[in-house]
């Protein structure tokens, strides 16, 4: 599995953040990234099972949007190839790269469309939101807190809130 985490504000102590999403790090110990976004932070640590390449990191970066997901998305080449019909190029063979050109196309209606286990994040940069969602029953986890500013932090276990 691989870890996310969602800090949605200005971070006030980035070695702390660092120092919380680290606890996952044995979640994703292939490879780690912090991104930081107009209004807030992004951090995904990799454990490579599609997608191998290095184009396949997270986050996603895709006009003004980015995402993180640890995720499994059953079925996904034949979504990808109908975005790849409707003008979308892809980097990756990463199942999780075609989550921002599916929010796109349908916004969050898109979540109804996956046959997936996934808890995701984007950062909408164009409109200045933040989307956080998992699959129905939960089998990949997303939790959330708030630090003392009473930010709302979006991460795949406890410990990193």
């Amino acid at each position: 599995m691989c870890s996310v985490i969602g800090y949605c504000g200005e971070v006030f102590d980035k070695s702390a953040f660092e120092n919380g999403f680290a606890k996952t790090k044995s979640r994703g110990p292939d490879d780690s990234r912090i991104i930081d976004v107009k209004g807030g932070v992004l951090g995904f640590h990799r454990l490579s099972i599609m997608g191998l390449h290095s184009e396949g990191m997270q986050p996603f970066v895709l006009d003004g949007c980015v995402a993180v997901c640890n995720g499994e998305l059953y079925g996904f080449a034949e979504q990808k190839q109908k975005l790849i019909e409707k003008g979308y190029e892809f980097k990756s063979q990463s199942d999780c790269e075609i989550l921002l050109p599916l929010y796109f196309e349908y916004g969050t209606d898109m979540f109804n469309m996956l046959d997936a286990e996934f808890a995701c994040i984007i950062h909408d940069g164009n409109k200045e939101t933040w989307i956080a969602a998992r699959d129905p029953i939960g089998i990949r986890p997303l939790y959330y807190g708030y630090d003392c500013k009473g930010t709302i932090v979006f991460a795949s276990e406890p410990k990193n809130l």
